[in-house]
This record gives C-alpha cells, structure tokens and sequence, in this order.
C-alpha cells in the first residue's frame, strides 16, 4: 500500500505549499488580489509541466529506466530545501512588462519551488501509469479521486491549522520536512516496482494496436479543463475584489473546484446530468446579479453565493469531462490534455482578460461558455473506441438532444440579460482601465442636482470631485466622501499645523484628494502602487493640479518606497491603500509600524484609514499603539450628505499637544465594543480571520 501513501503525501504537499508560498511572497508585491492570480498561473503551468513529463517518461522501454530518471532528479531536489523566497526582486525586474509584475512573480516561483513543485505534480500520472503495469484491465482514476481527498485536506488545513498556529518560518520548514519523507518513500515505492517482470511493460506500454483518441475528444478535455479553471480563477477575484486576499479565500474555492474532481472521478453515479444543468441554470442567473452588485451583500452571503456557483459550474465541465475518459493507455495523454486546458484557462485570465478586457468579463464569458460545451457533450456519444459520434436512435438520445436545446436557449437569455445589465450600469462610465492590479473607472453620478465624479477601484469609490466650476481641471477641491472636513485625516493634517509648513506622506492616492488641505510651501508626497489610478487621478481630476503644496507621486509599493526616504521626515504619515474594500496585510506588521515611525517626526501623527465593510481593524490597530506606547485615537465620522460616506481613521501619536488640543477632544469618539482583544501581526504571523466581521 505503499503507492497510497506516495499519491497520498504528494498532493497534499503539492497544494499546501501553495497558499503558503503566495503568502510568503504577497508583502514583496503589494498584497494585491492578482498575486494569487499570478501564482495560479505558475502551479497551473508547472502542473502541466509535471505532467508532460510522466507522459514522455513513461514512454522509455522499461520500468528501470523511468525510475532511475526520476530519483536522480528527485534527489537534485533535495538541493532546494528548505524552500526560500530571495527578496531581491532586481533579479527579476527586467522581466516586468507594462508595470505589472506577473513575470517576476512566475520567475520568482520557479527559482523558489520550481522543481519539486514540478516532480510533485507528476506524481500522480507517473504512479498511477505504474501500477497499470500490473493490471492493465482496471483503471487507476480512483486513485486520482484519493489524490484530490489529499490536496484539498492541505488546503483545508492550512487556514484552519497550520496559518493560525504556526508563524511562516515554521510552516517552512514542517513543509520541507514532509518533502523529504515524500522523497524517501518514493525512492522505497520505485525499487519495488522495478523488481516487476520487463515483459509486463513491453506488454502493455508498447501495444501498436492502441488506437488514438479523435481530436474531438481531445478538444472537449481542453475546453471542459480550461473553462473549469477559469471559473475558478474568476470566482475567486470576484470574491477577493472587495474582501481582503488571505490564503482562506483563496483555498475555498480551489476546495471547492477539486471536490467536484473528487465526486466524478470516485463515482460517475453521482453525476446525473438534468439535476446538476437545473441547479447550473439557476445559479448562473443569481452569477449575473453578483457581478454587478455583489458588493452589497455581506461577506458570508457573498462567499455563499459565489461557491454555489462554482461548485454547479465545475461539476457539469468536470462530470462530462469524466463520461469522457479514456482507457488505460491513454491515461497520461488524458492528464496532460487536463492540465494543458487547465494552463490555458489561467493563461486567459493573466493575458487575455487583463490586456483586453475593461471589466471583469471572463467571469460571464466562463458561464456562457459552460452551456455552449454542455451542449456539445449533450450531442456527442462516445463509443468503445473512445471516438465520438453524433448520437441518434435512442430515447436517452433524443432526451440529451432535447436538454442541449435547452441549453442552448439559456445561454442565449443569460447573454442578452447580461448585455443589458451592462449597458444599464455602464452608462454613467466616463473612462475605465485595467491592468495587473485590477480595475479603475470614473464615473459622473448626477447627485442633488450637482454633477459628482468618482474614482471606482473595485466597487469602492475611492475620491469623489463635484464638478460645479466645470470639467477637468476647473473642479471644486473641496474634499470629500472619507477625506471631508472633521473625519480624522483632517483633523490631523490640520492640528498639526503650528504656524510652519509641514510634510505629509500618505501611502495610496485615490484621486488625491488629501491633496486639497496642502498649504503654500507643504509638502505632499504620495506613494501609489497602481500606476492607473495616477493616470484617472491626472486627467480626470484636480486636487493634484490646482492643491496649493509642493505634491510629488511615486510610483511602487508604499512599504517599500518608504525604506528609501530619509528617517523622521513627515509631520504625518496617512496609510489608505485600500483595493475595494480589500487591505494590503503587509501594512499593517509590527514591520510596517516600525518604519511608519521612523519615517515620522517626534510629534508626529500616524493616520490609519479602517473604514471597512467586512473586517474590524479596532483591535488591530490598538494591539499595534500598544507596542510602539503610542496614543491611539479613534474618529467616526457619520454619513452626511449623498455621497459622504461614513469614515472611520485611527490616529497614532505621543504628542501631547496634539492629544490634547480642543478640536482633537471634539471630534474624538469612543472605540466600539468589541468581543477580541487587542493583537498585533507581523511579518511571519497575520491571520485575517481574527478581524473578520
């Protein structure tokens, strides 16, 4: 039972270091949503690699020989461990095209992980292959349901078990360690095998009679695999596109998508076609609705909804896909052209999707798509041979004829009523963009008869500019939404103030609205990861061009442009790079907090925006005042008028001046209650579940 234990071990290995690598390297890149993205990309191409590889290995004459390839590489990567990440990104960064990093991540990976990611996720194929050695009339496909059991207990575990209980150092290393006892089995596993008689492999891998698969056969596992894949990638943004990218988020849905394979693959009986194309049918209008008003429910209903979405999608691709699995000979070429649609799915998503489209279209399109490729398998019959034909003569026939129809009629309603829901909410778009970040579009919204643009990342406006004087450049600069006048910001920008310009140092732009409270002579720098949202800030608004101060934007990860200034150099320092409602984790360290306060002055204020839909920073931000015997105070600023959005800031600070200044006493409000205590997280420790709502 040996090779149990190898299958076993070696796709929980293979999918637990996958939120833990992408957590591991998500502070050198911003801590966007799209890392995870990028790191799909990476396991999605090195799955298909693992598995080009079992294919062409288990084409070598015998057994001997494949083994004896395999473990002298498995013993080179040995050499790997324990896995590291090297912080140096100029080793990568002429690999970065139009600002946007996937490339250096991929690379980073493949530096880091590369070959025993790869070894790992041919594991599977190369095992199953050879026990089909030994008896070639029973298919080995249930054992690729054990290896989805594995994976998704690796996933299950790590933000249940492994995140919470142990810091990233740890997790590294009890990683490495599983590796080496993979390894050791392995090597057990391949000299039992090779001990089995030559003939057997002669026998069965070299039978000329082996008829090939049709290319229809061969296109409908592509299709079936990529869409698949790209329903997962794009669920899981849609998810984290307003709620923060922790690994938990990132693992349900990728749970979710592997327990499908578990189902079809243990038993096709539980795939009854009618009964999974209703619940499909239902949950892909409810997908609609989420894509253009998700943001307005809250968080469990969201994850709810959307896993019910995947969950329909990827049993209907997943359950043909299985009706569709060839016999044993075919069994590698099977699980190459899987991971091959697979890669293509989430080569899509980073190069399609984010070079061409403006919105986050492959999320509609993977529905639509699953119709159209139901319908096909619906008409198509496959026979002994594993070639398909058009079915015809049978009532189950004409029944499959009669549910493609169907079919085909759904996706025709689902894409009007999605083209027109588009038209309806796209209206009042003057401009929108989208590169490896996510995506940023202005909108005018005519509000109490005075026209009102806003700066859209995600579904969260993030600077709101009226247009009374005019269009660009001739704006009113007022400030408004979470920046107007008595919210925190500005009770710090302006009480600091005594007599003396001052410097302000603000990590996230928006569209600049914190610029308006600049005075002759301050100075104002900003520190913008996305490099869009400059440009919609320029051209669409005038809090840069027409603010009083000296304003500079630097281009880059806040954190990371911050270790390049010079120590105690503000008076305030606002941190505000919000993605939607999403937090980047790595400013909010003890880490970060340490450079905050290097960077500011004696007196200086520390500005913390938490206004949050979904997570409660109260007891972060406390935990963190506490270890740095700072004074921490909290303003809640009520929604106002149409378009004021209700503000919450948290102001760090030792000035006692400033602590005790009347309009700092006036507009100071009580912490909430709360049911935690205070924490702090750090670099090697953070778990966003402890701030959930």
């Amino acid at each position: 039972m040996l090779y149990l234990f190898v299958i076993f071990i070696g796709a929980f290995l293979l999918f637990q270091v996958q939120p833990l690598i992408a957590k591991l390297i998500l502070p050198l890149f911003g801590g966007g949503a799209a890392i995870w993205t990028a790191c799909l990309l990476f396991f999605q191409a090195f799955l298909l690699l693992g598995y080009l590889y079992s294919h062409y290995l288990t084409k070598l004459s015998t057994l001997k020989k494949q083994a004896t390839v395999h473990l002298v590489l498995l013993l080179i990567s040995l050499v790997f461990l324990p896995i590291t990440i090297n912080n140096d990104l100029s080793l990568y960064s002429l690999l970065s095209i139009d600002n946007s990093p996937l490339f250096e991540i991929v690379f980073l990976l493949v530096f880091s992980i590369g070959l025993p990611y790869l070894l790992l996720s041919s594991t599977g194929p190369l095992v199953q292959r050879w026990l089909s050695y030994q008896d070639s009339a029973k298919l080995p496909y249930k054992l690729y349901s054990l290896s989805n059991i594995a994976s998704l207990l690796a996933l299950l575990s790590y933000p249940f078990i492994f995140e919470p209980l142990f810091i990233l150092s740890d997790q590294i290393l009890f990683w490495s360690a599983g590796y080496v006892v993979f390894s050791l089995s392995f090597i057990g596993l391949a000299l039992v095998m090779v001990k089995q008689p030559a003939q057997l492999i002669n026998d069965v891998g070299l039978d000329s009679k082996i008829k090939t698969c049709s290319a229809v056969t061969i296109f409908l596992w592509l299709a079936l695999s990529a869409t698949g894949v790209v329903l997962l990638v794009s669920t899981t943004n849609a998810m984290t596109q307003n709620i923060p990218p922790m690994p938990f988020l990132w693992i349900l849905p990728l749970c979710i998508y592997l327990l499908t394979f578990i189902i079809n693959f243990h038993s096709p009986r539980w795939y009854v076609r009618w009964y999974w194309f209703v619940l499909f049918a239902i949950s892909s209008f409810a997908a609609i609705f989420m894509y253009f008003i998700g943001s307005q429910f809250d968080i469990v209903s969201q994850v709810i909804i959307y896993s019910v979405i995947l969950f329909s999608a990827c049993m209907l691709c997943h359950g043909e896909l299985v009706k569709l699995k060839p016999k044993v000979e075919h069994l590698t070429l099977f699980y190459l052209n899987m991971s091959l649609g697979g890669f293509l799915g989430s080569a899509f998503i980073a190069f399609v999707a984010q070079d061409f489209f403006t919105q986050f279209l492959e999320f509609p399109i993977g529905i639509l798509a699953v119709y159209l490729l139901f319908s096909v398998c619906l008409t198509v019959k496959v026979n002994g041979d594993n070639k398909i034909t058009i079915g015809a003569g049978t009532n189950k026939i004409l029944s499959n004829k009669a549910l493609a129809k169907v079919s085909i009629v759904s996706f025709l309603i689902l894409l009007a009523f999605f083209s027109y829901l588009n038209n309806l909410f796209s209206g009042s778009n003057i401009d929108s963009s989208r590169n490896f970040y996510g995506i940023i579009s202005v909108k005018d919204v005519e509000i109490d008869g005075v026209l009102e643009r806003r700066l859209i990342d995600g579904n969260t406006s993030h600077g709101t500019q009226r247009l009374t004087a005019g269009l660009n450049g001739e704006g009113d600069i007022t400030p408004r939404s979470y920046y107007r006048k008595n919210t925190g910001v500005a009770i710090a920008i302006e009480q600091i103030r005594s007599g003396s310009p001052i410097t302000v140092g603000i990590v996230g732009l928006g569209a600049g609205t914190i610029a308006s409270y600049g005075q002759v002579s301050d100075k104002y720098k900003f520190y913008e990861l996305n490099p869009g949202v400059l440009s919609m800030a320029n051209e669409y608004f005038s809090y840069l061009s027409q603010s009083k101060a000296d304003v500079e934007v630097i281009i880059g990860d806040g954190r990371v442009s911050l270790t390049n200034e010079m120590s105690n150099n503000f008076d305030v320092l606002v941190i505000d790079a919000f993605s939607g409602d999403s937090i980047p984790v790595h400013l909010l360290t003890e880490e970060a907090f340490t450079l905050y306060f290097q960077q500011l002055k004696l007196n200086g204020v520390l500005a913390l925006h938490i206004s949050n839909s979904h997570l409660d920073l109260t007891q972060l931000t406390k935990g963190l005042a506490a270890a740095f015997n700072k004074k921490a105070l909290y303003f809640k600023t009520i929604k106002g008028s149409i378009g004021d959005n209700e503000a919450e800031w948290v102001l760090l600070t030792n000035n006692k001046q400033f602590i005790n200044n009347s309009v700092v006493k006036r507009f100071v409000s009580h912490w909430p209650p709360s049911m935690t205590s205070p924490l702090i997280w750090t670099d090697d420790y953070s778990n966003l579940l402890s701030v959930l709502k």
